[in-house]
């Protein structure tokens, strides 16, 4: 497993530090896990939301946004994070991949 440089795991779904005008404490929230799997890798400066499985060799591109489950052997990336390829095999991500994030177009080109 990698994980690259500024990567957030956020561990909170609902994050608040007051309920009702109060403070929070420790029986008002409930840590939910993220499993990361052998083999996978997370790209500098991504964040991971609560509740997520990143499979077993998948690979989430930098600056990514992961809001649901990456399949193993999948690459993802982007705002918030889609599948670019399925089905990796062992040494494939280290081809050279580009991809165009518009923003203008809103999709991948």
């Amino acid at each position: 497993m990698f994980v690259g440089h500024n990567v957030s795991f956020i561990n909170d779904k609902y994050p608040r530090a007051t309920i009702d005008g109060r403070l929070k404490n420790d029986d008002d929230w409930e840590v939910i896990p993220t499993l990361v799997q052998k083999g996978a890798s997370i790209g500098t400066g991504s964040t991971i939301l609560c509740g997520i499985t990143i499979g077993e060799n998948a690979v989430v591109g930098a600056g990514s946004v992961v809001t649901k489950d990456v399949p193993p052997n999948t690459i993802v990336a982007g705002v918030p994070a889609k599948i670019i390829k399925e089905n990796i095999t062992k040494g494939e991500t280290n081809n050279n991949i580009a991809f165009d994030f518009s923003m203008e177009t809103g999709s991948l080109a």
